[in-house]
């Protein structure tokens, strides 16, 4: 029987902070694993954290959850957040948007942000295209796997 009075898993009765979720990420990798989902119903929290397993010395993967559509008989492909937070389509100081419909964009280049509290997160083009719709509207709470945008690869 264990007797020691600290607890191995903490109340999850609140979101943890943007540190602590690094840090767990950052254990998720180490180990190996590529996702941890953190549920307190009571509480109505639900957490999710996936991280990819990258290979040394290969491109970085493209976000978990960036899927491909159908859009109008051409390919599309369909830009995910790999977080949560508040939407934000452009940089919160400045007005222009980070890439609106028409926007050429390269392979991981920043196409909206989302902002947890303070810390701005980035999420990436999961291929080199051309915008040609926008989703997610600005200033929105998004979840994990939320769909931003549309792009047409090249």
């Amino acid at each position: 029987m264990n007797n020691r009075p600290e607890q191995l898993v903490p109340h999850f009765d609140r979101l943890p902070e943007p540190e602590q979720i690094v840090q767990m990420a950052t254990w998720l990798a180490q180990a190996g694993l590529q996702s941890l989902e953190l549920v307190n119903e009571a509480a109505g929290l639900r957490l999710r954290l996936c991280v990819g397993q990258a290979d040394s010395g290969t491109a970085p993967a493209a976000p978990s959850g960036a899927v491909a559509s159908s859009a109008a008989g051409a390919q599309a492909v369909t830009v995910t957040t790999a977080y949560f937070g508040r939407l934000c389509l452009a940089h919160p100081s400045r007005d222009v948007p980070l890439a609106p419909v028409g926007t050429k964009v390269a392979q991981g280049e920043v196409v909206a942000l989302l902002a947890l509290e303070s810390l701005l997160l980035p999420v990436v083009a999961p291929v080199a295209g051309t915008v040609t719709e926008v989703i997610g509207q600005s200033g929105a709470l998004v979840g994990y796997g939320a769909a931003v945008m549309r792009i047409r690869p090249d």
